[in-house]
């Protein structure tokens, strides 16, 4: 039995939950509200014609291991350095590296402090035997019962000795695995992309997942920019007889008899449907959702709702490639400018202070020296973020000189080499992408007390509402950030498991009037 769906938001999430309904032959509208789909996951050319930029997502190992992803069948040809990721760590050239080879990760880690790279050489092939059920139960829907029994029998007695860094701060985690807070900095480090201090309860397990990934899939993204996986999956979506409607903002989940019935577009167009998938974040939900659809301490949690750190984005157009010291830094897909232990850690704390950071943590990626079709011959793009208060003293200028600043301690000469540059300030990400409020890439902070049941709520953890025919999805919904699909895999099989709950009942209904 078809039925009319509306899925509500054509990021990533939504269009994954809109391909596995319409896979399953039902009618789906996917409402946008911005001018172009793919939420997060889009590129430009915001400097100059010729140089492609990743809006904000750039990297996508959680794509490279997600299962919503594995049976898609997307026709991408996908760019993985050997050099997924490099610390730098000092101007004179101090660095560690992330390789997609485990030896060659050993010998970095061992460069930097003697016993380093054995500790992660045993932790890694600790954990390698287990990295499918790992992944799996990392983005299964809550409970993860059968991902989470797998693991817990595979690890048997070393699952106590690992709980620990499920909790762990980064910073506690390297220094009790590395004895060296310089080799700490390198794990730490992938904490910057989320709002997590090193100092973090939690941050230990985000950083060591990204690291842990770096040998599993690598840092992996699209030939010709991140706008790509969102084309193939509108196109798919497309070629299954799916509708993906932009520049049409929903205003209004109607609901009948407390179940979902129709959506009111802003411009007054009213679409019946018969249920909805909405991946828009918790404020924006609450606007829309018909009075009373939640209880109200649900209300109040979404209403509530704690978004972390902003992001400020810059991108560059380069007449060559960013002159590191360190011969690493000079072939990385991704290099963290982050410098020592306490540097990571005083970026992140001035920024939930309210303050700019004096030294920002950069998260910088260097796509264009291994994906020619970036830029035009001989010259490259760069893509750079940072962590900030989503609301910062400094004007876009003074946040670009601060940051180039910091570029340029590390890669004298980098400011030689700056063609244009294009800037996002955290408002201006929040114009594009209200669902990213404040610039939070995340769409709410990643500390413990917003995660598992608890992102955003246990009502909603696992992407129904008390709302019948109402489903959610989202990076503010578990697993949380990444572009991985699972919140929207997950919602699109809630769904359909209570239309067969619902076609069975009918049928039961059926026969015992007959």
């Amino acid at each position: 039995m078809s039925r009319r769906i509306a899925v509500i938001g054509a990021g990533h999430h939504g269009l994954v939950a809109a391909l596995r309904l319409a896979a399953r032959g039902h009618d789906v509208l996917v409402l946008e509200a911005a001018g172009t789909p793919g939420g997060a996951v889009r590129s430009d050319e915001s400097t100059l014609p010729g140089f492609t930029h990743d809006v904000c997502s750039g990297f996508f190992p959680l794509t490279a291991a997600s299962p919503a992803f594995a049976d898609l069948d997307l026709p991408l040809d996908w760019v993985n350095p050997p050099v997924a990721m490099v610390h730098v760590l000092d101007a004179g050239g101090g660095e560690v590296a992330l390789h997609r080879d485990l030896a060659a990760t050993i010998d970095s880690l061992e460069a930097c402090a003697a016993g380093a790279g054995v500790a992660w050489g045993e932790l890694m092939r600790t954990l390698w035997p287990h990295r499918h059920a790992l992944i799996s139960a990392g983005l299964s829907r809550l409970p993860p019962l059968r991902a989470g029994a797998t693991l817990l029998a595979r690890l048997r007695t070393r699952a106590l000795d690992l709980a620990p860094i499920a909790l762990a701060s980064s910073a506690s985690l390297g220094r009790e695995l590395f004895g060296s807070d310089r080799a700490a900095a390198w794990l730490a480090g992938s904490g910057a992309h989320a709002d997590l201090s090193p100092q973090a309860a939690g941050s230990g397990a985000f950083s060591l997942g990204l690291n842990f990934l770096g040998h599993v899939v690598g840092w992996p993204f699209p030939r010709g920019g991140a706008g790509r996986l969102t084309g193939a999956l509108v196109a798919k979506l497309r070629e299954r007889g799916a509708e993906v409607r932009c520049d049409a903002a929903v205003a209004q989940i109607e609901a009948r008899h407390g179940r979902v019935a129709a959506v009111r577009l802003a411009g007054g167009q009213r679409i019946a449907v018969d249920a909805a998938v909405c991946t828009v974040s918790p404020g924006l939900l609450v606007s829309m959702a018909p009075e009373r659809a939640f209880p109200a301490r649900v209300e109040r949690r979404l209403r509530r709702w704690r978004y972390g750190l902003g992001t400020v984005k810059l991108d560059y157009a380069l007449s060559g490639p960013v002159p590191w010291p360190g011969p690493r830094a000079r072939e990385a897909g991704v290099v963290h400018v982050g410098g020592a232990l306490g540097e990571l850690a005083s970026s992140l704390a001035q920024a939930g202070d309210g303050r700019f950071p004096d030294r920002p943590a950069l998260v910088v990626g260097q796509h264009s020296l291994h994906d020619r079709t970036r830029a035009p011959y001989g010259q490259h793009t760069l893509y750079v973020y940072a962590r900030v208060p989503q609301q910062p003293e400094l004007s876009d200028d003074e946040m670009a000189e601060r940051i180039e600043q910091r570029i340029e301690q590390f890669a004298p000469g980098f400011r030689q080499l700056v063609v244009a540059r294009a800037i996002r300030s955290p408002a201006a990400i929040e114009a594009e992408n209200p669902s990213l409020r404040g610039g939070d890439l995340a769409a709410g902070s990643c500390e413990l007390d917003q995660q598992l049941v608890f992102r955003p709520a246990p009502e909603l953890c696992r992407c129904r509402t008390p709302l019948r025919g109402l489903y959610v999805a989202g990076a503010w919904v578990h697993p949380g950030p990444g572009v991985h699909g699972a919140s929207g895999r997950a919602a699109a099989d809630a769904l359909l498991a209570d239309d067969r709950g619902l076609r069975i009942r009918l049928g039961r209904a059926r026969r015992y009037r007959g």
